[in-house]
């Protein structure tokens, strides 16, 4: 793990740390908003509601917007923290405007790491993480934030595993929302725009598509 990569872990966890300790009430309203009134422990279990848990927190620190001036909790902890190094100040900057897209895996090696195509905004991203070669293969899709850290891309910490025939589902869903959104929000809007906006949308059609399969 690299220097801005061990740095990002630190911090990440300072800023859930200052959200649990200062903003309780907001934690509680952003949860409702998540799960869309829903219970996930009602239909996730095991692994799957864990990461649940890791991808809420992810949210909830990089998109939820706090504030009628959209800042979100990254804004707020580096605001409230007077005492922030420069090193750790710089990065927190660098890295609060990332946002979650949709993935597709087109090549997976042992040695070059997992190849994957943004199909939301386009662009190639190779992860390196070894357990991605382990777990992932050509044609699978799923949702994360990933983070350009140390010169390599990396995910933040969630991801949204969906099932490959699911493809065309979750976009025609997505195109559907960006759809309503340029119509009744923001005219010129662009799709990143739609993302920075709504990044709770992944977590929506995952949701969606576990509670029908299981009904």
């Amino acid at each position: 793990m690299g220097k801005e990569e061990t740095l990002k872990t630190t911090l990440i966890q300072s800023v859930i740390n200052y959200v649990r300790a200062n903003h309780t009430d907001a934690i509680d309203k952003a949860y409702e908003y998540f799960w869309d009134e829903k219970y996930p422990e009602d239909f996730l279990q095991g692994t799957a509601l864990a990461l649940g848990f890791i991808n809420f927190e992810d949210w909830l620190i990089f998109d939820y917007e706090t504030n009628d001036s959209k800042e979100t909790f990254i804004d707020l902890y580096i605001r409230d923290n007077r005492a922030l190094k420069d090193d750790e100040l710089t990065l927190l900057n660098k890295i609060k405007g990332a946002i979650s897209s949709l993935y597709e895996v087109i090549s997976v090696s042992k040695n070059k790491g997992v190849t994957v195509k943004d199909l939301l905004l386009s662009g190639e991203f190779v992860l390196r993480e070894k357990t991605l070669a382990k777990g992932l293969k050509k044609g699978d899709i799923f949702a994360a934030r990933l983070l350009t850290l140390d010169g390599k891309s990396i995910m933040s910490g969630c991801v949204y595993p969906y099932k490959a025939g699911d493809k065309k589902t979750i976009l025609d869903y997505i195109d559907r929302q960006f759809g309503r959104y340029k119509r009744n929000e923001k005219p010129d809007g662009t799709m990143k725009d739609f993302l920075k906006d709504y990044g709770d949308v992944f977590n929506i059609v995952w949701m969606n598509l576990i509670l029908n399969q299981s009904s």
